[in-house]
């Protein structure tokens, strides 16, 4: 499989960081929420879909994008994260070097507690509709987040051939800062997946890419992001050098 061939750079064991170049990633929420917090980070704020008015059990479609201040079905006002835009990615397979939506007009989905076993409110990609392999992106503007941690979830009956997710975080200039694989088949609704990356280096973009046989849809939730505490400024600075001094 392509997905495969491409995404094995680093494999780690659940609740174990894993260190794959720059980044560090973490599949245990306390030990990724304490390692936050042992290197002077902040909790900017967690993107739950909650301010979604979709019925319980509904699935509601809409195109990309996703974000705050552009109205979709059932978000009025776009998500109440500023700085974070989420879309889908139709370049086959993990780790894409640059994003890549579709103008299909049912890409994204946000599903209803309820909906095939979900127990909240989430978005996921609806591209399987199109037969295309896709992977959703998290990408954040504003060049100050250091620490991303989210929920992955995938749903009972949709799990065809699922081997797990491959996530990718990325500078602002599309550098990789590191790849994690986390072997499946993982557990369906309304299990949560979690994964979490640190990072010296101020992540711009999270990719997160589903290991299946054939084309299927997967959610995201609780998109935790965090910041450097004020007084860690320079920390951040030094990150930003850094990451223009590899893309030269």
């Amino acid at each position: 499989m392509v997905g495969m061939r491409t995404a094995l750079a680093v494999v780690a064991m659940a609740s174990t960081p894993a260190l794959a170049g720059i980044a560090t990633f973490y599949t245990s929420q306390s030990e990724f929420h304490l390692n936050n917090d042992l290197n002077g980070k902040m909790l900017k704020g967690v993107e739950t879909f909650e301010e979604s008015t979709v019925e319980q059990g509904a699935k509601v479609p809409f195109p990309n994008s996703l974000q705050n201040g552009v109205p979709r079905p059932t978000f009025e006002s776009g998500i109440n994260a500023t700085n974070l835009i989420i879309q889908t990615n139709i370049t086959p397979g993990p780790c894409p070097p640059t994003t890549n939506p579709s103008n299909n007009e049912n890409a994204l989905w946000v599903n209803g507690a309820g909906f095939l076993g979900s127990n909240s409110i989430k978005v996921g990609t609806d591209e399987f509709l199109y037969q295309l392999f896709s992977s959703i992106d998290l990408i954040f503007t504003s060049n100050d987040k250091t620490a991303i941690g989210v929920d992955l979830s995938t749903y009972p009956g949709f799990a065809q051939g699922h081997g797990g997710f491959v996530v990718c975080a990325y500078d602002q200039f599309d550098n990789v800062l590191g790849s994690f694989v986390m072997a499946g088949p993982t557990p369906t609704e309304p299990a949560k997946n979690f994964v979490g990356v640190f990072s010296a280096v101020p992540i711009g973009r999270v990719n997160i890419w589903g290991i299946f046989d054939v084309p299927q849809p997967f959610a995201v939730d609780n998109i935790e992001m965090w910041m450097p505490a004020p007084g860690a400024g320079v920390l951040l600075g030094l990150g930003g050098l850094f990451a223009c001094r590899r893309k030269r």
